[in-house]
């Protein structure tokens, strides 16, 4: 298009082309001209945009940014006819009893001169911002909702941005009540969520922090308090993307889960432990038995299983009660314990009847001199008060393999086979399911 083209357009047609509001005021503050634009947007504020009138003399209200009243000096197109100067994001909110909730607009002004640089008017740009200021407002009001819920929660909620600066932007009061950390030492040292994880859980906190997480996520963190003690807890991760989709930060929820942890490792225990005794029972027995066969499979030793039945215990019970029948296995329990090594397992598979898995031996002898050692032990005098005690003795049957060849049930059932052979033999003593030379 030639110059002469774009000169033969008229100003008006191209001023209402654009879809910006353009308002142009002469001195006095009357409308010159206002574009399509104007007349559309504005005009519902009150009656049709005409020249000559004043946009500002229509029946409405006009705010400054934060809601209050706008003075008359400081509307932006009586400021610039007043200073001269060029505004650029003034921010206005227009109220109008025909127009519900109030018009959010963003103002620029131009001086108009003319050619010796006198000001005849002011060109005034209105930016349409209300649906942008009403998702702010709405986002903030979510921000205040969540800052509120947050702040009250007893579980920890926090919100950190992901990458190799990883920190912190948000953590709830609960964190000090958890941790004995205020939030405000998480947002001054980074570092701090590392030091007060414990060491085993370290890369999985690095890893959260570098890459956040693709999908909802729960995980159990170790934590260590400012007095020093450990406590289980439960996260729960959301991962916060980007316009691109990508994670750049995540929130979570935390909760102290220690004494459900606590309440599961007990019930764990009493599932795989002896209630009177403390000792494991017949299935963590075979649990490591197995174990130990799987050993030896691998690397050629010796195994043995030791089982063990006190002699005449029943007559205990009767005669005596089941209190001190009680007392007596707590007793043989212990000098079973104390009598075998630390690698060794020994359990209580019920009434009278214990075992114990010998691993990583060299040769038979070696059992046998632990089941003689276990003979003389129980053997030992057991004293229940000042002027009473027992004396009670123990029959052995041992089974071993070097090999690996038999399961744990069938092991152990040979070592039962063997102490039974040893009762019938006079008690006391102790019988090999196969006697090896030695």
């Amino acid at each position: 298009m030639t110059e002469e083209n774009a000169a033969a357009i008229p100003t008006e047609r191209l001023l209402d082309a654009l879809e910006v509001a353009i308002v142009v005021f002469d001195q006095e503050g009357r409308i010159l001209h206002a574009n399509r634009r104007a007349r559309e947007d504005l005009g519902v504020l009150g009656d049709p945009l005409e020249y000559g009138e004043s946009l500002f003399t229509h029946p409405f209200d006009l705010l400054d940014e934060h809601g209050l009243p706008l003075v008359a000096s400081e509307i932006p197109s009586v400021r610039t006819l007043r200073t001269g100067e060029t505004l650029t994001g003034f921010v206005m909110g227009v109220r109008s009893d025909e127009s519900p909730g109030t018009v959010w607009l963003t103002v620029s002004t131009q001086p108009l001169r003319d050619d010796d640089g006198t000001m005849t008017g002011v060109i005034c740009s209105f930016f349409d911002t209300t649906p942008q200021r009403r998702t702010q407002e709405a986002l903030r009001a979510s921000e205040e909702r969540f800052r509120v819920i947050a702040e009250s929660a007893a579980d920890v909620v926090y919100r950190f941005t992901v990458g190799d600066a990883a920190h912190f932007d948000y953590v709830n009061p609960a964190v000090e009540h958890q941790l004995g950390y205020s939030p405000q030492e998480f947002y001054d040292d980074p570092s701090l969520i590392v030091r007060v994880t414990h060491e085993d859980d370290v890369g999985a906190v690095l890893t959260l922090g570098s890459e956040g997480v693709d999908d909802v996520r729960s995980l159990q963190l170790r934590m260590v308090r400012r007095d020093g003690t450990q406590i289980w807890t439960e996260h729960k991760v959301v991962p916060l993307r980007n316009s691109s989709g990508e994670v750049i930060a995540a929130t979570g929820i935390a909760r102290d889960v220690t004494a459900l942890k606590v309440k599961e490792a007990m019930l764990s225990h009493r599932a795989l432990h002896d209630a009177l005794t403390g000792l494991p029972n017949r299935v963590l027995l075979l649990d490591r038995l197995e174990a130990g066969l799987a050993r030896i499979r691998r690397h050629r030793s010796y195994l043995a299983v030791l089982y063990l039945d006190l002699d005449r215990f029943k007559t205990v019970n009767d005669n005596l009660g089941h209190q001190i029948g009680d007392r007596l296995l707590q007793v043989v329990a212990q000098r079973v314990q104390q009598t075998l090594r630390p690698s060794d397992s020994v359990a209580r598979l019920g009434g009278d009847e214990f075992a114990a898995v010998l691993a990583d031996l060299h040769d038979p002898s070696e059992a046998q001199q632990v089941a003689e050692r276990l003979l003389a032990a129980i053997a030992e005098p057991i004293a229940f008060d000042d002027s009473n005690s027992l004396v009670s003795t123990v029959s052995i049957g041992i089974a071993g393999t070097d090999d690996g060849d038999a399961t744990a049930g069938e092991l152990l059932r040979r070592a039962d086979f063997a102490m039974y052979t040893a009762k019938d033999r006079g008690r006391s003593r102790v019988e090999w399911y196969e006697q090896p030379d030695r």
